[in-house]
């Protein structure tokens, strides 16, 4: 759909170039051009940091963090249950939302320092025309005598 294309810069450059809100040189791509940097980058032709996937939103927003902000990155570790599958994994920034869409998840919860990032959680809900869940962001708060860590609860289920 041209909402994204494969940026080569160097990182200390990416960044540069987004407090300068200028564009990168990748940005002009084509649709094909992408798919075809992207396949690279999936398959592994690419080494960490070489290639990124990045969001075509705008350049000079005020919001710094719709300037462009990276999809996806290639990391060569071995993920837990996939192993050496795939080397691309996704921005948190990017999978968030549309895992919650795709899940039908009716309130995001989250604390209060992703309110910053509320734009960018929609923004691929809204180009891809996809459910998009209501975001709410709270404070943190802390309970006593209650079990509210994910991976402690886990631990509690997996052992019965």
């Amino acid at each position: 759909m041209g909402y994204a294309y494969v940026c080569k810069l160097p990182k200390s450059k990416q960044k540069e170039f987004r407090e300068k809100m200028i564009p990168s040189p990748f940005r002009k791509q084509t649709i094909e051009e992408t798919l075809k940097e992207f396949e690279l980058m999936r398959c592994g032709f690419y080494g960490e940091g070489e290639a990124v996937l990045r969001a075509r939103i705008d350049y000079k927003s005020v919001d710094q963090l719709m300037r462009d902000p990276v999809l996806y990155r290639i990391m060569y570790t071995p993920h837990p249950v996939t192993l050496s599958q795939w080397c691309i994994y996704p921005m948190y920034d990017y999978s968030h939302p549309l895992v919650d869409s795709f899940e039908n998840v009716t309130h995001s919860c989250c604390t209060l320092e992703f309110e910053v990032r509320r734009d960018l959680y929609y923004w691929p809900l809204k180009v891809l025309n996809l459910y998009r869940p209501f975001v709410w962001e709270f404070s943190r708060l802390n309970v006593t005598y209650t079990m509210l860590s994910k991976r402690k609860i886990i631990e509690l289920v997996n052992q019965g």
